[in-house]
């Protein structure tokens, strides 16, 4: 799909990105009110993902994300080109969660890929090393935050994230991460809930951004990438509750 032309929206939100996440806005005239709310700190989100990590894992059997993410994954052309790696691609998955996204590009891979995940919830981490690993796939996991990556710049074929900017005051600073350990003509890959009524409920649940696609546009063209594209995602009973982006890092 052809993104549209960008209208110009800040994605860094002025002062507010690095302790707050904007709500809600409204213009009256020359006047505009803008509800934010105070982010969850890195700890207390970490915290909340391990109390709810077995829940998760049904959650993400209830919305049969391992088959969902196939459809974008297939659009943005990733599995193309990571079947053209020689002789095996390198995958880094950024909040990896119970591995849904991992476990989708794989079934999707004809050749061996090298998975590399992260997530900083290490309840998260036993899941996804349970489900990993009964997919059969190759994986490395470790506990890190994806706003410092622990590796080195240029070091995979592909970075992904589903559902973990949205949770960031400050997507660009991970978005630039995420880019530094990709290699030249490597593609990011992103999944975010996008803006609706499930968009809201999460919103208020878990304090995080409900991105348009004007939005996630605008923040992977900041971050220097090209061949932006994206597609909504049907989540179910939720309807198109997200959006997959993607984009490549420039030779």
């Amino acid at each position: 799909m052809t993104p549209p032309e960008n209208n110009g929206c800040n994605p860094s939100h002025s002062a507010a990105t690095e302790q707050a996440i904007p709500m809600t806005s409204r213009r009256f005239g020359s006047w505009e009110v803008l509800i934010s709310r105070r982010v969850l700190s890195r700890p207390d989100l970490a915290n909340r993902y391990d109390t709810v990590s077995g829940k998760w894992a049904r959650t993400a059997r209830r919305f049969r994300l391992n088959a969902v993410y196939c459809k974008p994954l297939l659009a943005s052309h990733v599995v193309t080109d990571l079947m053209q790696v020689d002789p095996k691609a390198r995958v880094l998955d950024c909040g990896v969660g119970t591995g849904s996204l991992s476990i989708a590009l794989d079934s999707l891979m004809n050749g061996p890929i090298e998975f590399h995940a992260i997530d900083t919830s290490t309840e998260m981490l036993v899941q996804a090393k349970s489900a990993m690993q009964r997919a059969g796939l190759e994986l490395h996991l470790q506990q890190a935050d994806v706003m410092s990556l622990p590796y080195k710049d240029q070091s995979f074929d592909a970075v992904m994230a589903a559902h973990v900017l949205e949770h960031l005051p400050d997507p660009q600073r991970a978005l630039a991460e995420m880019v530094r350990v990709l290699k030249p003509g490597g593609m990011v890959f992103l999944c975010v809930t996008r803006r609706s009524l499930f968009g809201a409920l999460v919103q208020l649940l878990w304090r995080t951004w409900a991105i348009t696609e004007q939005e996630g546009i605008a923040w992977l063209s900041a971050s220097h990438l090209v061949e932006v594209g994206y597609q909504p995602v049907r989540l179910g009973s939720a309807g198109f509750a997200s959006t997959a982006f993607w984009a490549r890092r420039p030779h």
